[in-house]
Protein backbone atom coordinates (compact mmCIF):
# COMPACT_ATOMS: atom_id res chain seq x y z
CA UNK A 1 0.00 0.00 0.00
CA UNK A 2 2.66 2.28 0.90
CA UNK A 3 4.81 1.67 -2.80
CA UNK A 4 1.35 2.28 -4.56
CA UNK A 5 1.13 5.62 -2.63
CA UNK A 6 4.65 6.76 -3.24
CA UNK A 7 4.09 5.76 -7.08
CA UNK A 8 0.79 7.67 -7.19
CA UNK A 9 2.71 10.46 -5.79
CA UNK A 10 5.26 10.66 -8.41
CA UNK A 11 2.85 10.18 -11.24
CA UNK A 12 1.27 12.73 -10.19
CA UNK A 13 4.45 15.21 -9.95
CA UNK A 14 5.94 14.11 -13.33
CA UNK A 15 2.16 15.21 -15.08
CA UNK A 16 1.74 18.29 -12.54
CA UNK A 17 4.43 21.26 -12.48
CA UNK A 18 6.38 20.73 -9.49
CA UNK A 19 5.39 22.90 -6.23
CA UNK A 20 7.39 26.18 -5.26
CA UNK A 21 7.52 27.89 -2.38
CA UNK A 22 5.91 31.17 -2.91
CA UNK A 23 9.79 32.71 -2.37
CA UNK A 24 10.92 30.84 -5.14
CA UNK A 25 12.73 32.88 -8.43
CA UNK A 26 12.72 30.61 -11.70
CA UNK A 27 15.52 33.03 -13.00
CA UNK A 28 17.99 34.74 -11.90
CA UNK A 29 19.66 34.84 -8.28
CA UNK A 30 18.93 34.43 -5.48
CA UNK A 31 16.77 31.56 -6.13
CA UNK A 32 15.11 32.01 -2.79
CA UNK A 33 14.23 35.47 -1.05
CA UNK A 34 14.34 33.87 2.60
CA UNK A 35 17.44 31.50 3.00
CA UNK A 36 15.87 27.98 2.70
CA UNK A 37 17.60 25.13 4.54
CA UNK A 38 18.34 21.66 3.11
CA UNK A 39 19.63 18.53 3.84
CA UNK A 40 22.18 16.60 2.96
CA UNK A 41 23.70 13.14 2.99
CA UNK A 42 27.09 13.70 1.70
CA UNK A 43 30.06 11.39 0.39
CA UNK A 44 33.45 12.09 1.58
CA UNK A 45 36.59 11.08 0.58
CA UNK A 46 38.04 8.70 3.16
CA UNK A 47 41.83 10.60 3.46
CA UNK A 48 40.57 13.76 3.35
CA UNK A 49 38.94 15.84 5.97
CA UNK A 50 36.63 18.03 4.87
CA UNK A 51 34.66 21.39 6.76
CA UNK A 52 31.62 21.00 4.28
CA UNK A 53 29.68 23.50 6.46
CA UNK A 54 31.89 26.47 6.48
CA UNK A 55 33.44 25.86 3.09
CA UNK A 56 34.93 28.68 0.82
CA UNK A 57 33.04 27.36 -2.09
CA UNK A 58 29.49 26.72 -0.54
CA UNK A 59 29.60 29.62 2.05
CA UNK A 60 30.01 31.82 -1.29
CA UNK A 61 27.00 29.72 -3.07
CA UNK A 62 24.80 30.37 -0.10
CA UNK A 63 25.14 34.27 -0.47
CA UNK A 64 24.33 33.70 -4.61
CA UNK A 65 21.76 31.43 -4.01
CA UNK A 66 20.09 32.30 -1.08
CA UNK A 67 19.81 28.38 -0.35
CA UNK A 68 21.48 26.71 2.98
CA UNK A 69 22.80 22.68 3.19
CA UNK A 70 23.54 21.33 6.69
CA UNK A 71 25.21 18.38 5.45
CA UNK A 72 25.84 14.98 6.75
CA UNK A 73 28.99 13.53 5.76
CA UNK A 74 29.82 9.80 5.46
CA UNK A 75 33.17 8.92 5.01
CA UNK A 76 33.96 6.14 1.78
CA UNK A 77 34.32 3.24 4.55
CA UNK A 78 30.83 3.44 5.90
CA UNK A 79 28.90 4.57 2.63
CA UNK A 80 27.56 1.89 1.78
CA UNK A 81 26.21 0.39 5.10
CA UNK A 82 25.18 4.06 6.22
CA UNK A 83 23.15 4.82 3.07
CA UNK A 84 21.57 1.50 3.25
CA UNK A 85 20.34 2.17 6.82
CA UNK A 86 19.50 5.91 6.19
CA UNK A 87 16.93 3.87 3.23
CA UNK A 88 15.78 1.65 5.49
CA UNK A 89 15.07 3.79 8.28
CA UNK A 90 12.53 6.08 7.03
CA UNK A 91 14.46 8.85 7.62
CA UNK A 92 15.78 10.29 4.27
CA UNK A 93 17.78 13.69 3.71
CA UNK A 94 16.71 16.04 0.74
CA UNK A 95 18.84 14.88 -1.11
CA UNK A 96 22.05 13.10 -0.76
CA UNK A 97 25.36 13.91 -2.75
CA UNK A 98 27.74 11.58 -4.14
CA UNK A 99 30.30 13.71 -5.86
CA UNK A 100 32.48 12.06 -8.17
CA UNK A 101 32.30 8.67 -6.70
CA UNK A 102 29.47 7.85 -4.12
CA UNK A 103 26.61 5.81 -5.42
CA UNK A 104 23.26 4.42 -4.04
CA UNK A 105 21.41 1.19 -6.04
CA UNK A 106 19.28 3.44 -7.46
CA UNK A 107 16.85 0.27 -9.37
CA UNK A 108 16.26 -0.93 -5.42
CA UNK A 109 15.36 2.69 -3.82
CA UNK A 110 14.39 4.66 -7.26
CA UNK A 111 12.63 1.87 -9.78
CA UNK A 112 11.70 -0.99 -6.82
CA UNK A 113 10.83 1.54 -3.57
CA UNK A 114 10.26 4.85 -4.85
CA UNK A 115 12.57 6.87 -2.47
CA UNK A 116 14.44 8.45 -4.97
CA UNK A 117 12.66 11.37 -7.37
CA UNK A 118 12.71 10.81 -11.18
CA UNK A 119 14.38 14.50 -12.31
CA UNK A 120 13.89 14.40 -15.79
CA UNK A 121 10.71 16.86 -15.73
CA UNK A 122 12.84 18.65 -13.23
CA UNK A 123 16.04 18.95 -15.26
CA UNK A 124 13.98 20.30 -18.22
CA UNK A 125 12.48 22.61 -16.60
CA UNK A 126 15.03 24.07 -13.68
CA UNK A 127 18.69 22.74 -15.17
CA UNK A 128 19.80 24.77 -18.21
CA UNK A 129 23.35 24.59 -17.11
CA UNK A 130 23.08 21.02 -17.00
CA UNK A 131 20.77 19.92 -20.08
CA UNK A 132 22.57 21.58 -22.46
CA UNK A 133 25.64 19.68 -22.26
CA UNK A 134 23.67 16.25 -20.93
CA UNK A 135 23.78 15.56 -24.68
CA UNK A 136 27.42 15.67 -25.24
CA UNK A 137 29.38 12.98 -26.47
CA UNK A 138 26.35 10.52 -25.80
CA UNK A 139 26.73 11.33 -21.81
CA UNK A 140 23.39 10.89 -20.71
CA UNK A 141 22.81 7.21 -22.38
CA UNK A 142 24.11 5.94 -19.55
CA UNK A 143 21.97 7.45 -16.91
CA UNK A 144 18.22 6.42 -16.91
CA UNK A 145 17.02 3.33 -15.22
CA UNK A 146 15.50 -0.07 -15.88
CA UNK A 147 12.21 1.90 -15.95
CA UNK A 148 13.19 4.63 -17.96
CA UNK A 149 13.42 7.83 -15.43
CA UNK A 150 16.39 9.65 -14.39
CA UNK A 151 17.06 9.27 -10.84
CA UNK A 152 20.21 11.17 -10.61
CA UNK A 153 22.03 14.29 -11.59
CA UNK A 154 25.51 13.28 -13.52
CA UNK A 155 29.26 13.66 -12.53
CA UNK A 156 31.66 13.85 -15.73
CA UNK A 157 34.93 14.76 -15.81
CA UNK A 158 36.05 14.21 -19.48
CA UNK A 159 40.15 12.97 -19.08
CA UNK A 160 40.91 10.82 -22.37
CA UNK A 161 41.78 8.29 -19.99
CA UNK A 162 40.74 4.39 -20.52
CA UNK A 163 42.60 2.46 -17.25
CA UNK A 164 43.30 2.70 -13.38
CA UNK A 165 46.05 0.48 -12.13
CA UNK A 166 48.90 2.20 -14.14
CA UNK A 167 52.34 0.67 -14.26
CA UNK A 168 55.52 2.05 -12.49
CA UNK A 169 58.90 0.73 -11.95
CA UNK A 170 61.73 2.57 -10.29
CA UNK A 171 64.12 3.76 -12.77
CA UNK A 172 66.67 5.03 -10.57
CA UNK A 173 67.08 1.30 -9.35
CA UNK A 174 66.95 0.08 -12.93
CA UNK A 175 70.04 2.71 -13.79
CA UNK A 176 72.26 2.38 -10.42
CA UNK A 177 71.72 -1.71 -10.82
CA UNK A 178 72.53 -1.85 -14.76
CA UNK A 179 68.84 -3.04 -15.72
CA UNK A 180 66.83 -2.48 -18.34
CA UNK A 181 62.76 -1.92 -18.02
CA UNK A 182 61.27 -5.37 -18.22
CA UNK A 183 59.04 -6.12 -20.69
CA UNK A 184 58.39 -10.07 -19.63
CA UNK A 185 57.48 -11.57 -16.33
CA UNK A 186 60.28 -13.28 -16.77
CA UNK A 187 62.60 -10.42 -16.61
CA UNK A 188 60.45 -8.65 -14.09
CA UNK A 189 60.86 -11.54 -11.44
CA UNK A 190 64.45 -11.12 -11.97
CA UNK A 191 64.73 -7.43 -11.68
CA UNK A 192 62.55 -7.73 -8.50
CA UNK A 193 65.31 -10.23 -7.41
CA UNK A 194 68.07 -8.01 -8.30
CA UNK A 195 65.73 -5.05 -6.13
CA UNK A 196 66.10 -7.62 -3.16
CA UNK A 197 69.68 -8.10 -2.96
CA UNK A 198 71.23 -5.30 -5.18
CA UNK A 199 70.47 -2.49 -2.25
CA UNK A 200 69.52 -0.05 -4.96
CA UNK A 201 68.17 2.68 -2.46
CA UNK A 202 71.85 3.11 -1.24
CA UNK A 203 71.16 3.06 2.72
CA UNK A 204 73.08 -0.15 3.46
CA UNK A 205 70.07 -1.86 4.76
CA UNK A 206 67.83 -4.49 3.61
CA UNK A 207 64.74 -2.61 3.35
CA UNK A 208 63.60 -2.42 0.14
CA UNK A 209 59.92 -3.63 -0.75
CA UNK A 210 60.94 -4.79 -4.19
CA UNK A 211 56.95 -4.75 -5.29
CA UNK A 212 54.14 -3.30 -2.72
CA UNK A 213 50.25 -2.81 -3.20
CA UNK A 214 47.85 -1.13 -1.12
CA UNK A 215 45.59 -3.56 -0.41
CA UNK A 216 44.43 -6.42 -2.59
CA UNK A 217 41.04 -5.75 -4.61
CA UNK A 218 41.84 -2.15 -5.34
CA UNK A 219 41.47 -0.82 -8.76
CA UNK A 220 44.53 1.96 -9.16
CA UNK A 221 46.65 0.25 -6.24
CA UNK A 222 45.82 -3.01 -5.62
CA UNK A 223 47.44 -7.03 -6.08
CA UNK A 224 44.30 -7.22 -8.52
CA UNK A 225 46.30 -4.51 -10.83
CA UNK A 226 49.00 -6.97 -11.81
CA UNK A 227 46.69 -9.80 -13.19
CA UNK A 228 46.39 -7.94 -16.28
CA UNK A 229 50.01 -9.57 -17.26
CA UNK A 230 48.53 -13.07 -17.39
CA UNK A 231 45.83 -11.77 -19.83
CA UNK A 232 42.88 -11.32 -16.62
CA UNK A 233 41.42 -8.16 -16.58
CA UNK A 234 40.26 -8.52 -12.62
CA UNK A 235 38.40 -6.02 -11.41
CA UNK A 236 36.63 -5.76 -8.43
CA UNK A 237 33.44 -4.61 -9.08
CA UNK A 238 31.84 -7.69 -11.20
CA UNK A 239 34.30 -10.45 -10.95
CA UNK A 240 33.13 -11.19 -14.90
CA UNK A 241 34.69 -9.90 -18.23
CA UNK A 242 33.57 -10.01 -21.93
CA UNK A 243 36.05 -11.45 -24.65
CA UNK A 244 36.35 -10.60 -28.03
CA UNK A 245 33.48 -12.17 -29.07
CA UNK A 246 30.76 -10.73 -26.71
CA UNK A 247 31.08 -13.38 -24.69
CA UNK A 248 30.62 -12.90 -20.57
CA UNK A 249 33.13 -15.17 -18.60
CA UNK A 250 33.84 -15.75 -14.69
CA UNK A 251 36.90 -14.44 -14.41
CA UNK A 252 38.00 -17.40 -12.21
CA UNK A 253 37.61 -19.09 -15.44
CA UNK A 254 40.56 -17.09 -17.38
CA UNK A 255 42.98 -18.81 -18.81
CA UNK A 256 46.29 -16.95 -17.20
CA UNK A 257 44.22 -16.92 -13.35
CA UNK A 258 45.80 -19.94 -11.56
CA UNK A 259 49.01 -19.25 -13.63
CA UNK A 260 49.10 -15.23 -12.17
CA UNK A 261 48.31 -16.86 -8.34
CA UNK A 262 51.12 -19.01 -8.99
CA UNK A 263 53.48 -16.14 -10.05
CA UNK A 264 52.33 -13.80 -7.11
CA UNK A 265 52.99 -16.83 -4.84
CA UNK A 266 56.58 -17.04 -5.78
CA UNK A 267 57.01 -13.32 -5.42
CA UNK A 268 55.30 -13.57 -1.81
CA UNK A 269 57.45 -16.66 -0.83
CA UNK A 270 60.60 -15.34 -1.92
CA UNK A 271 59.85 -11.99 -0.32
CA UNK A 272 59.93 -9.61 -3.17
CA UNK A 273 55.86 -9.22 -2.98
CA UNK A 274 55.44 -6.96 0.53
CA UNK A 275 53.89 -9.13 2.48
CA UNK A 276 51.41 -6.53 3.62
CA UNK A 277 50.32 -5.98 0.53
CA UNK A 278 47.44 -7.91 1.06
CA UNK A 279 46.07 -5.81 3.83
CA UNK A 280 47.53 -2.54 3.93
CA UNK A 281 45.82 0.70 3.15
CA UNK A 282 46.65 3.27 0.75
CA UNK A 283 48.13 5.41 3.58
CA UNK A 284 50.41 3.09 4.77
CA UNK A 285 51.57 1.97 0.88
CA UNK A 286 52.07 5.92 0.43
CA UNK A 287 54.40 6.18 3.67
CA UNK A 288 56.16 2.60 1.92
CA UNK A 289 56.55 4.57 -1.15
CA UNK A 290 57.72 7.62 0.03
CA UNK A 291 60.37 6.58 2.30
CA UNK A 292 61.77 5.05 -0.75
CA UNK A 293 61.73 1.58 -0.31
CA UNK A 294 59.37 0.42 -3.10
CA UNK A 295 60.66 -0.64 -6.69
CA UNK A 296 57.42 -1.61 -8.62
CA UNK A 297 53.75 -0.68 -8.14
CA UNK A 298 50.81 0.42 -9.83
CA UNK A 299 48.60 3.87 -8.97
CA UNK A 300 47.29 6.54 -11.44
CA UNK A 301 50.25 8.92 -12.17
CA UNK A 302 53.07 10.93 -10.85
CA UNK A 303 52.54 14.30 -10.77
CA UNK A 304 49.83 16.04 -8.02
CA UNK A 305 49.59 12.53 -5.57
CA UNK A 306 50.74 10.98 -2.22
CA UNK A 307 54.32 10.56 -3.82
CA UNK A 308 57.04 13.30 -2.79
CA UNK A 309 58.11 15.09 -5.65
CA UNK A 310 62.23 13.64 -5.40
CA UNK A 311 60.31 9.85 -5.19
CA UNK A 312 57.94 10.49 -7.69
CA UNK A 313 60.99 11.30 -10.10
CA UNK A 314 62.15 8.19 -9.50
CA UNK A 315 59.48 6.16 -11.36
CA UNK A 316 58.72 5.86 -14.92
CA UNK A 317 55.53 4.58 -16.48
CA UNK A 318 55.70 0.88 -18.11
CA UNK A 319 53.54 -1.32 -20.41
CA UNK A 320 52.65 -4.12 -17.99
CA UNK A 321 54.83 -7.35 -18.60
CA UNK A 322 53.82 -9.99 -20.37
CA UNK A 323 53.09 -13.55 -19.16
CA UNK A 324 54.69 -16.13 -21.21
CA UNK A 325 51.30 -17.37 -23.35
CA UNK A 326 49.23 -14.58 -22.77
CA UNK A 327 48.39 -11.34 -24.01
CA UNK A 328 48.39 -9.02 -21.23
CA UNK A 329 44.63 -7.35 -20.84
CA UNK A 330 44.00 -4.40 -18.33
CA UNK A 331 40.82 -3.60 -17.14
CA UNK A 332 38.99 -1.02 -19.11
CA UNK A 333 37.35 2.45 -17.69
CA UNK A 334 35.06 4.37 -19.59
CA UNK A 335 34.31 7.99 -18.77
CA UNK A 336 30.52 7.67 -17.55
CA UNK A 337 28.71 9.80 -15.52
CA UNK A 338 28.38 8.96 -11.84
CA UNK A 339 25.42 9.95 -9.60
CA UNK A 340 26.71 13.60 -8.58
CA UNK A 341 23.20 14.20 -6.63
CA UNK A 342 19.98 12.36 -6.13
CA UNK A 343 16.64 13.60 -4.55
CA UNK A 344 14.62 12.33 -1.99
CA UNK A 345 10.90 12.19 -1.33
CA UNK A 346 11.83 14.14 1.47
CA UNK A 347 12.64 16.92 -0.41
CA UNK A 348 9.43 19.75 -0.51
CA UNK A 349 11.41 22.17 -2.60
CA UNK A 350 12.45 19.97 -5.53
CA UNK A 351 12.98 22.86 -7.79
CA UNK A 352 14.48 25.03 -5.48
CA UNK A 353 17.38 22.54 -5.07
CA UNK A 354 17.21 21.52 -8.61
CA UNK A 355 18.11 25.27 -9.37
CA UNK A 356 20.67 25.01 -6.69
CA UNK A 357 22.55 22.22 -8.15
CA UNK A 358 22.49 24.14 -11.77
CA UNK A 359 23.89 26.80 -10.71
CA UNK A 360 26.92 24.70 -9.62
CA UNK A 361 26.99 23.93 -13.21
CA UNK A 362 27.72 27.31 -14.53
CA UNK A 363 31.09 27.49 -16.06
CA UNK A 364 33.51 29.29 -13.93
CA UNK A 365 31.63 27.84 -10.97
CA UNK A 366 31.58 24.68 -11.41
CA UNK A 367 35.58 24.89 -12.80
CA UNK A 368 36.48 26.41 -8.93
CA UNK A 369 34.71 24.00 -7.73
CA UNK A 370 37.38 21.64 -8.45
CA UNK A 371 40.19 23.98 -8.97
CA UNK A 372 40.03 26.29 -6.69
CA UNK A 373 39.05 30.22 -6.81
CA UNK A 374 39.62 32.12 -9.97
CA UNK A 375 39.58 35.81 -8.36
CA UNK A 376 40.95 36.98 -5.42
CA UNK A 377 38.87 37.04 -2.20
CA UNK A 378 39.27 33.22 -1.70
CA UNK A 379 40.94 32.25 1.61
CA UNK A 380 43.96 31.21 -1.06
CA UNK A 381 44.94 32.95 -3.83
CA UNK A 382 43.65 32.21 -7.36
CA UNK A 383 44.50 28.42 -8.49
CA UNK A 384 42.42 29.10 -11.64
CA UNK A 385 42.84 31.72 -14.17
CA UNK A 386 41.78 32.78 -17.65
CA UNK A 387 44.35 32.82 -20.61
CA UNK A 388 43.58 35.87 -22.72
CA UNK A 389 45.75 33.93 -25.57
CA UNK A 390 43.80 30.60 -25.86
CA UNK A 391 40.75 31.84 -23.92
CA UNK A 392 40.45 29.02 -22.04
CA UNK A 393 40.18 28.30 -18.33
CA UNK A 394 43.62 26.71 -16.92
CA UNK A 395 45.48 25.99 -13.53
CA UNK A 396 47.43 28.21 -12.21
CA UNK A 397 48.95 26.17 -9.19
CA UNK A 398 47.70 22.98 -6.83
CA UNK A 399 48.37 24.05 -3.25
CA UNK A 400 50.49 21.06 -1.48
CA UNK A 401 48.83 18.58 0.66
CA UNK A 402 45.80 18.65 -0.98
CA UNK A 403 45.12 22.21 0.21
CA UNK A 404 42.48 22.70 -1.85
CA UNK A 405 40.09 20.64 0.18
CA UNK A 406 39.96 23.41 2.80
CA UNK A 407 38.49 25.87 -0.01
CA UNK A 408 36.24 23.81 -2.87
CA UNK A 409 34.72 20.69 -2.40
CA UNK A 410 36.87 19.42 -5.13
CA UNK A 411 35.73 15.51 -6.23
CA UNK A 412 32.92 15.68 -3.51
CA UNK A 413 30.48 18.28 -5.17
CA UNK A 414 29.27 18.94 -8.79
CA UNK A 415 31.07 18.31 -12.15
CA UNK A 416 29.45 17.52 -15.10
CA UNK A 417 32.16 18.28 -18.47
CA UNK A 418 31.49 15.89 -21.37
CA UNK A 419 34.51 16.02 -23.57
CA UNK A 420 33.33 18.45 -26.50
CA UNK A 421 32.23 21.23 -24.12
CA UNK A 422 35.58 20.28 -21.84
CA UNK A 423 37.98 20.52 -24.14
CA UNK A 424 36.83 23.66 -25.64
CA UNK A 425 37.08 25.89 -22.40
CA UNK A 426 39.91 24.20 -20.35
CA UNK A 427 43.64 23.49 -20.71
CA UNK A 428 44.09 20.44 -18.43
CA UNK A 429 46.57 20.47 -15.51
CA UNK A 430 49.45 18.61 -15.92
CA UNK A 431 48.74 15.63 -13.64
CA UNK A 432 45.23 15.02 -16.20
CA UNK A 433 47.76 15.32 -19.61
CA UNK A 434 49.88 12.96 -18.02
CA UNK A 435 47.71 10.52 -16.88
CA UNK A 436 46.38 10.89 -20.37
CA UNK A 437 49.39 10.49 -22.39
CA UNK A 438 49.44 6.76 -20.08
CA UNK A 439 46.03 6.06 -22.01
CA UNK A 440 47.95 6.36 -25.30
CA UNK A 441 50.54 4.40 -24.38
CA UNK A 442 47.98 1.53 -23.50
CA UNK A 443 46.00 1.92 -26.46
CA UNK A 444 48.45 2.24 -28.75
CA UNK A 445 50.18 -1.20 -27.48
CA UNK A 446 47.02 -2.84 -27.75
CA UNK A 447 47.06 -3.84 -23.77
CA UNK A 448 43.51 -3.20 -23.18
CA UNK A 449 40.53 -5.61 -22.52
CA UNK A 450 38.37 -6.20 -25.27
CA UNK A 451 35.36 -4.61 -23.99
CA UNK A 452 34.90 -2.44 -20.72
CA UNK A 453 34.05 -4.18 -17.54
CA UNK A 454 31.94 -1.24 -17.26
CA UNK A 455 29.75 -2.54 -20.11
CA UNK A 456 28.44 -4.94 -17.17
CA UNK A 457 29.35 -2.83 -14.13
CA UNK A 458 27.22 0.03 -15.54
CA UNK A 459 25.59 0.10 -18.84
CA UNK A 460 23.54 -3.23 -18.58
CA UNK A 461 19.81 -2.41 -16.77
CA UNK A 462 19.01 -5.96 -15.76
CA UNK A 463 15.27 -6.06 -14.21
CA UNK A 464 14.95 -5.09 -10.31
CA UNK A 465 14.74 -9.28 -9.28
CA UNK A 466 17.36 -9.60 -12.08
CA UNK A 467 19.81 -7.27 -10.42
CA UNK A 468 18.99 -8.59 -7.50
CA UNK A 469 20.00 -12.03 -7.82
CA UNK A 470 23.38 -11.07 -9.11
CA UNK A 471 23.89 -8.64 -6.24
CA UNK A 472 23.24 -11.52 -4.16
CA UNK A 473 25.50 -13.71 -6.58
CA UNK A 474 28.36 -10.96 -6.34
CA UNK A 475 28.80 -10.59 -2.40
CA UNK A 476 28.95 -14.84 -2.15
CA UNK A 477 31.55 -14.75 -4.98
CA UNK A 478 33.21 -11.31 -3.75
CA UNK A 479 33.86 -13.04 -0.62
CA UNK A 480 35.06 -16.34 -2.24
CA UNK A 481 37.58 -14.80 -4.77
CA UNK A 482 39.27 -12.62 -1.98
CA UNK A 483 39.60 -15.59 0.38
CA UNK A 484 40.72 -17.59 -2.32
CA UNK A 485 43.38 -15.06 -4.21
CA UNK A 486 44.88 -14.71 -0.53
CA UNK A 487 45.40 -18.36 -0.20
CA UNK A 488 46.57 -18.81 -2.67
CA UNK A 489 49.42 -15.97 -2.82
CA UNK A 490 50.13 -17.17 0.46
CA UNK A 491 50.15 -20.57 0.58
CA UNK A 492 51.18 -21.51 -3.20
CA UNK A 493 48.71 -23.74 -5.75
CA UNK A 494 48.06 -27.26 -5.66
CA UNK A 495 46.27 -29.37 -7.80
CA UNK A 496 43.98 -30.15 -5.05
CA UNK A 497 43.44 -26.54 -3.82
CA UNK A 498 43.10 -25.74 -7.94
CA UNK A 499 40.65 -28.58 -7.55
CA UNK A 500 38.63 -26.88 -5.13
CA UNK A 501 39.21 -23.52 -6.04
CA UNK A 502 36.62 -25.25 -9.41
CA UNK A 503 34.62 -27.19 -6.99
CA UNK A 504 33.50 -23.71 -5.19
CA UNK A 505 33.58 -21.78 -7.85
CA UNK A 506 30.17 -23.92 -9.58
CA UNK A 507 28.81 -24.44 -6.67
CA UNK A 508 28.39 -20.93 -5.56
CA UNK A 509 26.78 -20.01 -9.01
CA UNK A 510 28.99 -18.65 -11.67
CA UNK A 511 27.46 -20.09 -14.48
CA UNK A 512 24.53 -18.66 -13.57
CA UNK A 513 26.21 -15.28 -12.19
CA UNK A 514 27.43 -15.29 -16.06
CA UNK A 515 23.97 -15.70 -17.68
CA UNK A 516 21.90 -13.11 -15.99
CA UNK A 517 24.96 -10.78 -17.29
CA UNK A 518 25.38 -12.29 -20.49
CA UNK A 519 21.01 -11.96 -20.98
CA UNK A 520 21.99 -8.25 -19.85
CA UNK A 521 24.53 -7.71 -22.19
CA UNK A 522 22.86 -9.29 -25.62
CA UNK A 523 20.12 -6.84 -24.07
CA UNK A 524 21.89 -3.85 -24.20
CA UNK A 525 23.92 -4.49 -27.75
CA UNK A 526 20.58 -5.27 -29.56
CA UNK A 527 19.13 -1.65 -27.81
CA UNK A 528 22.52 -0.04 -29.20
CA UNK A 529 22.81 -1.61 -32.47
Amino acid sequence: MRKSIIWLLLAAMLIAPMSVAAAFNEEGYPIVDETLTLRAVQYQLENQQVDFDNLWFYTELEKKTGIHIEFEPIKDGDWQTKTNLMFASGDYPDLIIGGATGTVDVEEYGVAQGILIPLEDGIEQYMPAYKERLPLNNANASIPSSDGHSYFIGNLTAQNINHDGNHFINKTWLDKLGLEIPTTIDELTEVLRAFKTGDPNGNGEADELPMTAADLIHQTQGVYTHFASFGVPLNRFVYAAVDANDSVYFIGDAPGFRAANEWLHTLYAEGLLDPESITQDSNVWGAKMNAGQSGYTTYLRLINTALQPEIAEQFVSIIPPKAEGFDVQVPVILELPTQGALLTIANEHVPETLRWLDAQFETETMLQSINGPLYEGAPIEPTLGLNAETGKYEVLSVPENNGLYSVVPVTHGQFFAPGDYYFDIFTLPPHRIERAGYAKDYADAGVLEPASFYYLYKLVKPSNDEAQELARLFAQIETFMKESISNFIVNGVTDESWATFESQAQSLGTADYVGLYQKAYDAYLAANK
